[in-house]
């Protein structure tokens, strides 16, 4: 035994004598690992697997759709409305016949106002002689009614009386006004008129100045009732002056009356309220010669016109001829006449009607009569609304015949919540 050495191996080592040596590389692990990704990308590729990186031009395209969709949407709600186009209730209507119209017209009668216009221009003309003459002054005051509501007419050659004791009287008949309430507060009536002097001389030629009536006195109205001038008193004279030939002032005068009368009545066009009718025939002029004044040899002689016209309110006088043309008129209906130029008015003859309470003329030819509607009213009733409830909205408006509706943009399928986004449109279908 002694002597003896035997290797001892310890159970389960190996002895390096007994591995086993092959002549292929092992393979490193990292490179195993990336051999397995690698296998598992293709395989994902194969079958469309895996998460995949979105391409940036996706982004863009995305966010260009978006703000075109949210462009549409601002213009469409900036944009948006609605469009009515209405179709009143129309009519032809002819007339023939003598009517008459009130100043203060009751019940069924129709009512008519004046509007009165003056005007004065003068000519120069040569003054060839002399004369004595004795000539009154004249002037412009306003007459005031701070009496009552009521009306009040003063007759031709009423006086006013200056403080100074002087009397000028008026040569015509004069209805003033009665009180009135302007923005809440009463204010009196007030009428223009032409006054002159109770005799002739320098002595009434004065400025500026206010009067009394003295018929009014010991009457409640004397101190109600009071006027004061518009222009200073001029004219009065007495003595020697120059004078102009009457046939030289008669022409002149005629000259004068022809440039009045179409100057008034373009006044009177112009300063018509926008809500009367003024008929052509429903106006009349009276003329009055002014004092022909000289000095020297030159002399001017003065004319002055008055234009008196009859004026119906809009609505009023085309009630009026549906009334008395349409057998089934509904005197609730409010009515307009398109247009005055196919009637003929013609006024009686001798009527008066700025100094007379009524007023008889003659009317024929025919009119076109448009049914009106609340237009404010029609926007608020459609607000909001579908485009399908138009139909019932017009049942309460039988005014209107029919109506077109557009709204936009063209995909809403109701109009606007705001009223003033409604647009209202009138179509006149007149032959």
């Amino acid at each position: 035994m002694a002597g003896e050495f035997k290797d001892i191996v310890p159970p389960n080592v190996r002895s390096i004598r007994k591995v086993s040596v092959s002549n292929s590389r092992p393979q490193r692990m990292g490179a195993k690992k990336a051999s397995a990704g690698s296998e598992s990308q293709s395989a994902n590729k194969a079958t469309g697997g895996g998460s995949r990186r979105r391409s940036p031009r996706f982004g863009v395209w995305a966010i260009a759709v978006g703000s075109v969709l949210i462009l549409v949407l601002a213009f469409s709600y900036i944009f948006s409305g609605a469009k009515v186009v209405v179709t009143p209730k129309q009519r032809t209507v002819i007339v023939d016949g003598d009517f008459e119209a009130y100043k203060n017209a009751g019940f069924g009668e129709l009512a008519y106002e004046i509007m009165t216009v003056e005007r004065s221009l003068s000519k120069a003309v040569t003054a060839t002689g002399e004369e004595s003459v004795s000539e009154k002054a004249s002037g412009q005051i306003i007459v005031y009614n701070d009496y009552s509501s009521a009306n009040q007419r003063l007759i031709t050659n009423t006086r006013f009386e200056t403080p100074d004791g002087l009397v000028y009287r008026i040569n015509k008949p004069i209805v003033v006004p009665g009180q009135k309430k302007v923005d809440g507060k009463l204010v009196p009536g007030s009428v223009e008129a032409t006054v002159y002097a109770d005799s002739a001389g320098k002595k009434y030629n004065v400025g500026l100045t206010d009067f009394v009536v003295p018929g009014f006195k010991g009457d409640p109205r004397f101190d109600s009732f009071y006027a004061r001038s518009k222009s200073s008193m001029t004219g009065g004279f007495e003595g020697v002056k120059k004078t102009v030939d009457k046939s030289d002032e008669a022409l002149a005068r005629s000259e004068l009356q022809e440039d009045l009368s179409e100057q008034l009545r373009d006044d009177a066009k112009s300063q018509k309220p926008e809500n009367f009718y003024l008929f052509d025939n429903a106006t009349f002029i009276e003329f009055e010669a002014g004092q022909t004044e000289a000095s020297g040899s030159n002399a001017k002689v003065v004319e002055k016109g008055t234009l008196y016209g009859v004026l119906f309110e809009k609505e009023a006088f085309s009630k009026f001829l549906a009334e008395e043309t349409i057998g089934d008129f509904e005197s609730t209906d409010v009515l307009e006449l398109l247009t005055t130029d196919n009637l003929q008015l013609t006024s009686a003859e001798g009527s008066v009607p700025w100094s007379e309470e009524s007023f008889t003329f003659k009317l024929g030819g025919n009119g076109y009569l448009i049914w009106v509607y609340d237009e404010g009213q029609l926007q608020s009733d459609l607000a909001g609304k579908s485009k399908g409830a138009i139909e019932t909205v017009l049942s309460g408006y039988p005014s209107i015949s029919s109506a077109n509706v557009v709204v936009r943009p063209f995909w809403r399928r109701s109009f606007p919540d705001e009223a003033d986004k409604i647009k209202i449109e009138r179509t006149i279908t007149a032959p």
